[in-house]
């Protein structure tokens, strides 16, 4: 079956391509361009259309709370930004360190404005930041560049009242 298959599309492109070799260099009826070649095996396999709601690469969120910065107290965070435009859902990270190596959350598939964070540790800084995402936007970018910040959980000791 294999065999057949291949002898079938040997001769199909021997047909197609057979006049052209026939008429290099000639002028007549059966002579036909690369540009008119291309032209028909572009009619044969039509270029895949790309819908241009695909192509549109969601906005940068705007964050809301806390404030860069900001001293948060307890171990738990409520993060807060904008709905930004053409996002379907928002990638969440927060790590205690300004490159995002050290992450202590990572959430790519949040669907709200806002991410709670807990078990933060008392005088640390932490950099959060969110980007939209468009998850069906495969053939172009899907997310929109980070939105970034930072808050700090004050020293238990340094926030105790002094005696």
């Amino acid at each position: 079956m294999k065999i057949f298959a291949s002898l079938i599309v040997s001769a199909l492109t021997l047909a197609l391509t057979a006049p052209a070799f026939a008429s290099e260099g000639h002028t007549g009826p059966n002579h036909h361009t690369k540009e008119e070649l291309g032209q028909k095996m572009n009619e044969l396999f039509p270029p895949k259309q790309m819908k241009v709601e695909s192509q549109t690469i969601p906005a940068k969120p705007e964050l809301a709370s806390p404030e860069y910065f900001a001293a948060v107290k307890g171990d738990t965070v409520t993060l807060k930004w904008k709905e930004a435009k053409d996002a379907q859902e928002y990638h969440v990270q927060v790590a205690t360190d300004a490159n995002f190596k050290w992450l202590v959350a990572d959430d790519q598939h949040v669907k709200a404005t806002s991410f709670d964070v807990a078990k933060l540790e008392a005088g640390k800084h932490y950099f959060w930041r969110v980007a939209s995402v468009r998850p069906n936007n495969w053939s172009t970018f899907r997310k929109s560049y980070f939105a970034t910040s930072m808050f700090e959980t004050p020293d238990a000791a340094a926030a105790a009242p002094a005696k």
